[in-house]
């Protein structure tokens, strides 16, 4: 069981005291519903009740109370930093994952699962840890009626034990359709992704917008059909509940007292109890669909983990530095998405980038620039072959140490609210970085931040630039950086900024289809459908 796994995932420091007071809070709990028995009874006898018994009930009422709020807070607070550890440790796992692992999971899954799961969890377990506390009640409520009498107890745990049984098969045929939620959820906010992410799109196509509002409908109704069939079945299962306590209390009064000898005088005790049973029984059997979607949800927690820890790579263990190398070599390295023998594939690609030379890569569309930029940076590793640094070969647990070289600016790029990971950084450093790229005026920088990202794409983009460079790492890698940028921003980009950056010793690749500036490169490498369609050309500088 996914809640157990989740309990069980940590230190129970302090859980001893916990266990005992929940105790407490049930003694006390059966202690109080004798005390009102006895003073029933004595009442129907005519006799006083007495400042004794009137104590009692207040000393009792005052541990059970007690006893009880501190049951119900210290166990949703083991069960919150339980789930705050698990959401430290799965944020911790993403992060560190690879790239391609990230891409197969699916931005939907992870937003369903980052987003929604948690989330709910955190809101559904202080409810479930008062459903627990009244299946305690009702476990000290049967221990009392075995008090009175073992063979009503076994009548009415006879009873009990019927109707869960039953209660816990109609529930198993609702997990089905539960677990079908999830993935509709991934679905539908895919969809809302789409309609958001793609909103100029659609706006400007009439015919695009219909069609996938038609599909987000679709979509929308499908996860309605099933989440109104689950809140149907469980409706029945529900007024099932309550009708099976009503017959519980039927058989207390009407049928008890035909079988047993001297059951007559304790009637009005046991169908006293059996009453005030409805209402743990109603908050254990309302709160099984919680703990259903709850169980599920961490289900999916659990497994999108699971997925992260299969293609987890090792930490870089620092012992293998690249910092002066003098040469990146792809050596027959290959690439292909999904299944290798149909899917698109890059390679055997068998590149050199020499360091501070400016290298343009070049191609059409599909051939493959793209995937050859994030293999030599290390976000994707390669199917086949190898990357070598001055001929040492990047292994898995350097590959974060040689990613620490690289800066990058993709077409995809996001700009983070803060600059992360440059906290000390000098403002005057970013104030002169942000006019160099003529952004002052429209941006400006303090306590770590950016005072705007209202921009257009090519401003957003020189703002990502200005983050790239402050990083301050040998290697730059620009992917159709200048493809948003106006003809003037464009001269400045290819024939001032990039031999500056190349006179401070970047190595810098650059993904671009402006012809008109290859010029300005030391060379040139030509991609076509995934390979090197000539060899690598030097050329000149224009005058």
């Amino acid at each position: 069981m996914n809640i157990m796994r989740l309990l069980w995932g940590g230190s129970f420091a302090g859980s001893a005291s916990d266990i005992w007071v929940t105790l407490l809070a049930g003694v006390g709990n059966a202690v109080l519903i004798g005390l009102i028995n006895l003073a029933a009874e004595r009442s129907a006898l005519d006799q006083p009740i007495g400042l004794r018994l009137i104590t009692m009930y207040v000393v009792g009422f005052c541990i059970f109370y007690i006893a009880e709020q501190r049951s119900l807070r210290a166990a949703n607070a083991l069960l919150q930093r339980r789930l705050a550890a698990l959401n430290q440790r799965l944020a911790d796992k993403v992060r560190t994952a690879e790239l391609r692992t990230v891409e197969r999971l699916g931005r939907g899954r992870l937003m369903a699962i980052i987003g929604q799961e948690t989330g709910h969890l955190a809101r559904t377990f202080p409810l479930l840890t008062s459903a627990a506390q009244s299946l305690v009640l009702l476990v000290f409520c049967l221990v009392y009626i075995a008090m009175l009498s073992v063979e009503s107890f076994m009548v009415v745990a006879a009873m009990m034990a019927l109707g869960l049984a039953f209660f816990a098969l109609r529930r198993a045929r609702l997990r089905g359709d539960m677990g079908h939620v999830h993935a509709q959820e991934a679905a539908m906010l895919d969809m809302v992704s789409h309609v958001t992410d793609g909103f100029q799109e659609i706006r400007l196509n009439a015919d695009r917008n219909d069609a996938v509002y038609a599909q987000a409908t679709i979509v929308v109704d499908r996860l309605q059909a099933t989440v109104t069939g689950i809140g149907r079945n469980w409706v029945a299962l529900l007024m099932f509940s309550n009708a099976y306590l009503y017959a519980l209390v039927g058989v207390v009064v009407f049928v008890l007292p035909s079988f047993f000898a001297g059951y007559t005088d304790m009637i009005y005790k046991i169908a006293a109890i059996a009453i005030f049973s409805v209402g743990p029984v109603g908050a254990v059997t309302s709160s099984a669909p919680l703990f259903d979607r709850a169980n599920i949800g961490l289900g999916h927690v659990f497994a999108l983990e699971d997925a992260l820890d299969k293609e987890a790579v090792p930490p870089s263990t620092g012992g293998q530095g690249f910092g002066d190398f003098e040469r990146i070599h792809l050596d027959a390295v290959e690439f292909a998405f999904g299944d290798a023998a149909t899917s698109f594939r890059v390679g055997p690609l068998d590149l050199d980038l020499r360091r501070g030379e400016l290298l343009f890569l070049t191609g059409g569309n599909g051939s493959g620039k793209s995937t050859t930029m994030k293999l030599l940076c290390g976000l994707y590793e390669p199917s086949a072959g190898c990357v070598r640094v001055d001929g040492v070969p990047v292994t898995r647990d350097a590959l974060q140490a040689y990613r620490d070289h690289f800066s990058c600016v993709f077409t995809d790029f996001h700009l983070f609210p803060r600059v992360y990971g440059l906290e000390h950084v000098d403002p005057e450093q970013v104030h002169a970085l942000l006019a160099r790229l003529d952004l002052s005026g429209k941006v400006t920088f303090a306590n770590g931040a950016f005072s705007t990202q209202a921009l257009s794409s090519g401003q957003r983009k020189r703002l990502a630039l200005v983050v790239a460079l402050l990083e301050e790492r040998p290697i730059l890698v620009l992917d159709e950086f200048a493809a948003d940028q106006d003809s003037e921003h464009r001269d400045l980009f290819y024939n001032i900024l990039l031999p500056e950056l190349k006179r401070e010793g970047k190595t810098i690749i650059v993904v671009t289809h402006d012809e008109r500036y290859w010029g300005v490169a030391d060379r040139r490498i030509q991609l076509d459908i995934g390979r090197m369609a000539r060899p690598a050309l030097a050329l000149p500088a224009p005058t």
